[in-house]
């Protein structure tokens, strides 16, 4: 399952582009089997961090989105 893990943070990270809805990143990310994901709300951007305790967090996955949560970028870690 580590690697199932890994692979879904990866493939969904993958798929959170510029311009994307934080809906739709909440949505996609729902679909996830290993997934855990919460959400930081800061002053100027917000952010979602997505991992999974099957691999003990060690892949993340950050997505920051602007003040209208709107994707700006995503990055595994």
């Amino acid at each position: 399952m580590w690697n199932e893990a890994r692979k879904e943070i990866v493939f969904l990270c993958s798929n959170f582009r510029p311009g994307v809805t934080e809906q739709s990143v909440v949505t996609q990310l729902d679909t996830g089997n290993f997934l855990r994901y919460e959400r930081e709300t800061l002053s100027t951007t917000n952010r979602i961090y997505v991992d999974s305790a099957y691999n003990f967090g060690q892949y993340r996955c950050v997505v920051e989105l602007d003040q209208n949560l709107i994707v700006i970028g995503a990055n595994t870690d």
